[in-house]
């Protein structure tokens, strides 16, 4: 992996761009993972990670950043409850 993969969105990362939809099609889950997916990995707030770790999205490269958070606060936390993080991690796809 690059050096600079941080920096990459997880579109550039993974090489697949997700087809766009009108705003007013799907779901906020849906609407946010398309959102995220063109967001610079390293601006990812715990609650964009817990999101996409939480939809099995991007793991191999969103995984290693929550593990990093994680180390610092076992309990870190998005918009839910202390934890929810760690909840993500441990309840994803574990391919």
């Amino acid at each position: 992996m690059e050096n600079n993969w941080k920096f990459k969105t997880l579109e550039n990362l993974e090489k697949d761009i997700w087809p766009s939809f009108h705003t007013d099609e799907g779901s906020h889950l849906i609407k946010t993972c398309h959102t995220l997916r063109k967001k610079v990995v390293n601006d990812f707030s715990i609650e964009d990670l817990r999101i996409m770790i939480g939809q099995n999205t991007g793991l191999k490269f969103l995984i290693p950043i929550a593990i990093e958070i994680l180390k610092e606060n076992i309990l870190a936390e998005g918009d839910h409850y202390e934890g929810d993080l760690l909840n993500s991690v441990i309840s994803s796809d574990k391919n």
